[in-house]
């Protein structure tokens, strides 16, 4: 793992300057999902004497541990979280470096407290700084069932049907809004279109019976058949 220069100088000056421990943890910034993230915890010992320290670094929830495998259990603030625990010792004015391994197993940001380091021969604790990196997502331009256009803006695209909710006025109704401006908007233009729609079709329908009630069918007239006349009989008088 690449080890951040500028905070190792600071680090160093730091233990010119402050004659006691100090604990300082680090890691990447950023990794993409399924990949494995590496912890790196440097603690100093200005003394003139070998301390023997206890270390405790209590791990976040929703990893899969890694290196090494054996972790503690405890109660935290009513939870129950993984933590795991060195004993190690420090040669005077000397530095140590204790790495271990996780993987994260969802996306977004994580946190890591600050480790307790114990000297175990006065019990004072110390405290590291508190860190945070990103788990990114793999992209395969397919706006997937965990993913959101924080997490993962390579596949998701803000106001889009992601479950967070893009409230601006972007020209883009975003779904997970309850209420967002161009929801309004859009919601508007369809009303604009919608009510001349139907002011055509009723004028029609009233037409169609304004001309349905002043058409009058026409009577078929039959034609006068002319009556036959017999020839009367000149004879039938005599």
């Amino acid at each position: 793992m690449k080890i951040t220069y500028l905070t190792l100088i600071l680090f160093l000056i730091s233990i010119t300057l402050v004659q006691g421990i100090q604990v300082v943890k680090e890691s990447p910034q950023e990794i993409r999902l399924n990949e494995i993230i590496e912890i790196e915890i440097h603690i100093s010992n200005p003394s003139n004497t070998e301390k023997e320290f206890t270390i405790e670094e209590v791990l976040p929830q929703n990893i899969e541990v890694i290196k090494p495998t054996k972790v503690f259990t405890k109660r935290n603030d009513g939870l129950t979280v993984n933590y795991y625990e060195w004993i190690t010792k420090v040669s005077p004015n000397k530095i140590k470096t204790i790495t271990y391994k996780i993987k994260p197993l969802s996306l977004g940001e994580y946190t890591l407290g600050s480790t307790q380091v114990i000297d175990n021969s006065n019990l004072e604790t110390s405290e590291s700084n508190q860190i945070t990196f990103n788990v990114n997502c793999i992209s395969n331009n397919i706006c997937d069932e965990n993913e959101n256009s924080i997490t993962c803006s390579e596949d998701c695209s803000a106001g889009s049907s992601d479950g967070i909710c893009d409230y601006k006025a972007d020209g883009i109704c975003d779904p997970d809004c309850e209420e967002e401006p161009d929801c309004k908007k859009s919601k508007i233009k369809v009303i604009y279109f919608i009510i001349p729609f139907i002011l055509i079709i009723l004028i029609i329908l009233l037409l169609w019976l304004f001309r349905k009630k002043d058409f009058k069918p026409i009577k078929k007239i039959n034609p006068v058949q002319p009556q036959k006349t017999t020839p009367k009989d000149p004879l039938s008088g005599i």
